[in-house]
C-alpha cells in the first residue's frame, strides 16, 4: 500500500483542501489510476451526486483493492454506502461544505474503528464524530441559506450585494453566493435535492441553482 492520498470525483479546489490537512501527500485521480497491486491506504471519493455516479466510483475502488474510504457522505449515508459494495470498503463519511470552508472541526460520520484507522489531520484540525445522517451537519446549515440567497439572485439582486448584505448584517465570514461558488454548484444542488427527498420540499432546489449546473448533468439523475 502507499500513503499518497487519491482525491477522485472532485474539482482541484477540493485537492487543496485536503493538503492543508492531510499529513501525506495528496492528487487528484481517477478510479483509473488505483493501482491494484498497491492501493492507498485511504481514497477520497468526493462526489456528492449523481449517486450511480459515486455507486460505481466506490465499487470499483472495492474491486481495485482499495479498504478504507473517506466520502462525501451529505447525500447518502455512508450506511447504504457500504451496502453498495456489500461491506466491502471500510468508510468514514465526512462533510464537503466543512472542507471546503476550512474548518477547524471536521465532522465524521461511520463506524468507530473506521474513523480510529485515520491519520492524525494537520494542524490540530479536529474531528468529531456525528450520527450518520443525510446533510450531517454544516450542509444542514448552509445549503438552505444558499438556496434563499439564490432566490434573491433569481429576483434580480446581483450575487455581491446579497452577500455584503448577509456579511455585514449577519457577521458571516463569507457570503453565501461566494460561498456557493466555492463549493461548487453540483455540490449545493445535490446536497439540497437529498435533503429534499429526506426532509421536505423546503430544501428543493431553486431553479436558479439547477440552470448553474445544466442539463447534461441533470439528465444523469436517479432516485437512489
Amino acid at each position: 500500500m502507499t500513503d499518497m492520498l487519491l482525491v477522485i470525483g472532485n474539482r482541484p479546489e477540493e485537492v487543496a483542501a485536503w493538503t492543508t490537512i492531510w499529513p501525506d501527500p495528496v492528487t487528484q485521480a481517477s478510479v483509473a489510476m488505483v493501482d491494484p497491486k498497491r492501493p492507498p491506504r485511504w481514497v477520497v471519493e468526493a462526489t456528492v451526486g449523481p449517486l450511480s455516479l459515486k455507486r460505481q466510483h466506490l465499487r470499483r475502488l472495492a474491486a481495485r483493492g482499495v479498504t478504507h474510504v473517506l466520502s462525501a457522505s451529505i447525500s447518502v449515508t455512508v450506511g447504504a454506502q457500504k451496502r453498495w459494495v456489500d461491506g466491502g470498503l471500510e468508510i468514514v463519511g465526512y462533510d464537503p461544505v466543512i472542507a471546503m470552508g476550512h474548518g477547524r472541526t471536521w465532522t465524521l460520520s461511520g463506524d468507530s474503528a473506521a474513523r480510529e484507522a485515520l491519520p492524525a489531520f494537520r494542524d490540530d484540525r479536529t474531528p468529531i464524530p456525528v450520527a450518520d445522517a443525510v446533510g450531517m451537519v454544516a450542509a444542514r446549515i448552509w445549503l438552505p441559506i444558499i438556496n434563499e440567497a439564490a432566490a434573491y439572485v433569481a429576483q434580480g439582486l446581483d450575487p455581491e450585494t446579497v452577500d455584503r448584505a448577509v456579511r455585514l448584517g449577519l457577521n458571516y465570514p463569507v457570503g453565501p453566493m461566494e460561498f456557493g461558488e466555492r463549493l461548487g454548484w453540483h455540490t449545493v444542488y445535490w446536497g439540497l435535492r437529498a435533503l429534499e427527498d429526506m426532509e421536505g420540499p423546503r430544501f428543493r432546489p431553486h431553479p436558479w441553482i439547477r440552470a448553474q449546473i445544466g442539463s447534461s448533468l441533470l439528465d444523469r439523475e436517479d432516485s437512489d
